[in-house]
């Protein structure tokens, strides 16, 4: 058979293939990645014990709001690298609104601490744990990811896996902020931070390999 007539042998069968749903699929696999990372977050540490209290506080809120937006804002980057000529330099611009919000509160924050306290604004006895437990959460997050781009069509591979190892770091961490009772801004901004950083390196050294043609 001709290439010709192959070409418009397929073209008359639509359902020959599945057809794919990158933004549907997307979204299921970050509503699946979110629910698996909270779940092991409660069978693993727990709520925090202070929640109820913790809910009146901006701080908290302030803390859940960041991560919930870095998120969201990876998520769009992720979906959007699985679509062939998408640019995808306006989401990894607003990538960094999330960090310059709670760098602004830590600014604010430490300015008008004694002098003596400041240092305490930025540690906690839960520091390792941080580091330790955002990746770990992040991985069925990123499992997930991967599945839902291995269905579309990334034409950058690395530029792929990056994005979801931050929307998966930022699921992690999401996650883990219901157990962690650091909500002070610059707790989060550098150790968080550091997590979830982590996190986008381990994922864009496993991942690129799954999400070649």
């Amino acid at each position: 058979m001709k290439t010709d007539d192959l070409i418009t042998l397929l073209a008359r069968q639509p359902d020959a293939l599945p057809k794919a749903h990158p933004a549907r699929d997307t979204a299921l696999a970050g509503v699946a990645g979110l629910g698996t990372a909270f779940l092991l977050m409660a069978l693993m540490l727990g709520l925090r014990p202070d929640l109820a209290e913790a809910v009146a506080s901006p701080l908290f809120w302030q803390k859940i709001g960041a991560l919930a937006l870095l998120a969201v804002v990876a998520g769009v980057a992720a979906y959007r690298s699985g679509l062939p000529g998408r640019s995808l330099r306006s989401t990894e611009r607003l990538r960094w609104a999330a960090p310059a919000w709670l760098a602004v509160a830590t600014v604010v924050t430490v300015v008008s601490a004694p002098v003596g306290e400041r240092l305490a604004l930025f540690h906690s006895p839960t520091i390792l744990i941080c580091l330790t437990m955002v990746p770990l959460l992040s991985v069925l997050p990123a499992a997930a990811m991967v599945w839902a781009l291995r269905r579309a069509a990334p034409t950058e591979p690395a530029r792929a896996a990056r994005a979801v190892g931050w929307t998966a770091g930022a699921i992690g961490a999401f996650a883990y902020a219901f157990h962690c009772q650091a909500d002070q801004p610059g707790y989060v901004l550098v150790w968080y931070g550091l997590a979830v950083v982590a996190t986008v390196a381990l994922t864009q050294a496993t991942a690129m390999r799954w999400l070649r043609w």
